[in-house]
């Protein structure tokens, strides 16, 4: 694969809705049922990366080590690898130097997955897992309990945080702050609208700006502020909207791509 730069800048804000990509063959599969879809890369076969990865049922993809560490959280189907079984919805961190043979059965597999986004300045496990609730147990709690907002802190450490949040149906103007230094968002299920109101220093004028977040799209929201800006979001989707959210890392210090090529 040649050197490949598809919204690299953390600086830039970046919209995109995974449905209107189309899959393609993953080089290093093992039979040929690996497909991606790139959101963010800067580099060639090894890269920093933000993908999409589905694996057909009964595929494989050869054994290798993360030189730059690997998250990704499971969309749908089960994960199976070196260090266990990981059903819809878990979430996974796979440090530096930490390898794997991705080995997956009969029901396939598709996984949002980030690559070379770790850091050397904060040692983690070789592996850890986090399991979020179902979707339809969280349908459930608001049908039975009425409950509103859920929120499901992941990962946590001084350079990012992760975490999912669910949305239930009639969510309205519901506030979610965006950090000094912004943040990424990626449906999990359902859709949502966001709403975001910035005002200029020089006349005071305002925007309001709306955007559509689909089932499987991908968000990139940069903040140079030192304060919050305030997302309003709203959904009346059948399945509310559940997101995983990591915030911190934007403007962190991480391996990248170019530690490989030295």
């Amino acid at each position: 694969m040649e050197w490949q730069e598809l919204n690299s800048d953390k600086t830039v804000a970046v919209h995109v809705d995974s449905n209107e990509l189309t899959w393609t063959k993953a080089s290093q599969a093992t039979g040929g049922g690996v497909w991606r879809k790139m959101l963010e890369r800067k580099g060639a076969e090894v890269a920093r990366a933000t993908t999409i990865v589905r694996f057909d049922p009964h595929q494989e993809f050869p054994r290798h080590t993360h030189d730059g560490g690997e998250e990704f959280i499971v969309l749908s189907g089960t994960w199976h690898d070196d260090y266990g079984s990981f059903p819809t919805y878990t979430y996974v961190r796979n440090y530096i130097g930490s390898s794997h043979t991705p080995k997956i059965k009969e029901d396939g597999c598709t996984i949002l997955v980030k690559l070379r986004q770790m850091s050397k300045l904060w040692e983690e496990p070789e592996t850890k897992s986090w399991s979020l609730p179902k979707l339809e147990n969280l349908k459930l709690d608001k049908i039975i309990m009425d409950c509103g907002v859920q929120k499901f802190p992941l990962f946590s450490s001084p350079l990012e945080r992760s975490y999912a949040i669910y949305f239930p149906k009639g969510t309205k103007d519901e506030v979610l702050p965006i950090p000094p230094h912004g943040c990424e968002m990626f449906m999990l299920a359902g859709s949502l609208t966001s709403t975001t109101t910035t005002t200029t220093i020089i006349g005071g004028s305002s925007t309001t700006s709306y955007r559509t977040h689909s089932k499987w799209s991908w968000t990139r929201l940069p903040n140079p502020a030192s304060s919050p800006i305030n997302l309003l979001i709203s959904t009346d989707h059948d399945d509310g909207a559940y997101v995983w959210i990591k915030e911190g890392h934007l403007d962190s210090d991480e391996v990248g791509v170019f530690e490989s090529y030295k």
